[in-house]
């Protein structure tokens, strides 16, 4: 059943309050123990939205998973929701069904926290009986350090591979860019991993409800940091008057304004067409991807100026929510391949 847009405030009411996410004008705070919270989170739904109720989950709700990760990302919430939402999405519908219930339980208990990683193309996969033996680097992998298992998504195959544990699972080269969340290379040297049978329609759209939920993320963050540098602008006073009052600040503003919501408008109807299902879905998030992952790091950049050097102060933390953005762009692999897909999608012939 299809959550109702009041459904759907009243679920942001909860989470904000759940994750005490007060006014703007507060400063963010970073939560280091959030991994002994998350079950706390995953009992409000969070990591079953995306999973078939026959699984235990509340059905493919990408519009709650979309809202879910605008509150998480405007809280700067440490966990790799975007990842994890989307790796259940997968295990849950076509991983092989021996051993589908128990990581489908797991999951949406917040016992088990999967993630997606891409493996690099010299990777090599070697396969033996029933299961397959991976050797290779997956780069840039959200939430490496806290996760227990790998959705494993190969460069060169339309396959999906599930590593249901660490062994054989080293972190190298740790990013620390994006001080809010872990991410980090995953070496894989021998893992075993089980095949997940959802072929190239079942990658594509874990591979779209992912860039949404990234686009989610640095869309909270954005609308956070662009009222809290509304209400800056009111009481920050330079000449005898607040900022707010010159044009040169309230153009700026309002332009930011209306992108954010265009954005907004793109990516919530993106979330709908996944939740309803059809055609429609992967262009529509193809397109969300593409314009929050230029214009939500735009908005935030020219923010850090209007705030002046407050905003780059770590008490202000609003670089916080442009480091966030950025490696969420990063992890979506950026807005051209984004446009790539839509060509390929659209069927256009010249190249992006």
């Amino acid at each position: 059943m299809t959550a109702s847009r009041e459904e759907l405030a009243a679920l942001r009411h909860a989470l904000e309050g759940a994750l005490g996410l007060g006014s703007a004008g507060d400063p963010p705070r970073l939560d280091d123990d959030w991994r002994k919270r998350w079950p706390e989170l995953a009992g409000m739904g969070v990591s079953a939205f995306c999973v078939p109720e026959e699984r235990g989950g509340l059905g493919t709700e990408a519009a709650a998973a979309f809202v879910a990760s605008r509150v998480l990302g405007a809280a700067l919430h440490g966990s790799p929701y975007p990842a994890v939402a989307a790796a259940g999405f997968a295990l849950a519908r076509w991983l092989e069904p021996g051993e589908r219930r128990a990581v489908c339980e797991a999951i949406v208990s917040g016992e088990r926290l999967p993630t997606v990683a891409f493996l690099d193309p010299a990777a090599r996969l070697t396969e033996a009986a029933d299961e397959v033996r991976i050797d290779g680097r997956a780069r840039l992998v959200l939430g490496a350090a806290e996760c227990d298992s790998f959705l494993v998504l190969p460069a060169r195959s339309p396959t999906m591979l599930f590593v249901g544990a660490r062994d054989g699972c080293a972190l190298a080269n740790d990013h620390a860019f994006d001080v809010t969340r872990s991410s980090a290379d995953v070496v894989f040297d021998g893992a075993r991993a089980t095949p997940v049978s959802g072929g190239l329609p079942g990658r594509s759209c874990t591979e779209r409800l992912f860039g949404l939920l990234l686009a989610g993320d640095a869309l909270g963050g954005t609308e956070r940091m662009l009222e809290r540098t509304r209400v800056h602008a009111l009481e920050r006073h330079a000449f005898g008057r607040a900022i707010g009052g010159f044009q040169a600040v309230q153009h700026r503003l309002v332009d930011h304004t209306v992108q954010l919501r265009g954005m907004l408008l793109l990516a919530t109807e993106a979330a709908d067409s996944m939740t309803r299902g059809g055609d429609a879905a992967v262009r529509a998030v193809l397109l969300a991807e593409a314009a929050v992952s230029t214009g939500a790091l735009h908005i935030l950049h020219d923010l850090l100026q209007l705030t002046g050097a407050i905003g780059f102060t770590w008490e202000h933390g609003l670089h916080l929510y442009e480091r966030r953005a950025h490696l969420d762009a990063r992890l979506g692999r950026n807005p051209r391949a984004a446009l790539r897909s839509l060509a390929a999608v659209e069927g256009w012939s010249l190249p992006i």
